[in-house]
């Protein structure tokens, strides 16, 4: 699974996963985390964060990054060219109480991405919400 960690299904193997998760950054390895949950294909916007995905960074004390994929119309074909922006590092604010720290982390990290995002000039697939 190319190092992938799926997300436990079970409260009892929550402390089992973040055990590998906090092994991996000991290891002074990488670590990606979709705070979004999920993927949209060719979606232009950011979507809400669930602000548990940066409690990593805060307990280990280590950088944050954000990585913004971007869309834009090609002079020759349908498809969307795609340009990638990495920004960071991100630290915690040490001032800040851990829950704090998680907090502003998470939404530095959300403006960042929600200003990158406005560099996408082309929307390949239209995402429409549907009520139900």
């Amino acid at each position: 699974m190319l190092g992938a960690l799926p997300i436990p299904n079970s409260i009892k193997n929550m402390k089992e996963f973040i055990q590998a998760i906090e092994t991996r950054i000991n290891q002074k390895k990488c670590v990606v985390i979709y705070p979004e949950s999920h993927v949209w294909p060719y979606y232009t916007k950011i979507r809400p964060f669930n602000d548990g995905a940066f409690k990593f960074q805060v307990n280990q004390n280590v950088p944050a990054f954000c990585i913004t994929t971007t869309y834009y119309k090609r002079k020759y074909g349908k498809k969307p060219g795609i340009k990638v922006f990495v920004d960071g590092p991100f630290m915690a604010d040490e001032t800040l109480n851990k829950k704090e720290q998680v907090e502003k982390l998470s939404r530095e990290i959300h403006e960042c991405m929600n200003r990158r995002s406005k560099k996408s000039n082309y929307e390949y697939i239209k995402y429409k919400y549907k009520e139900i």
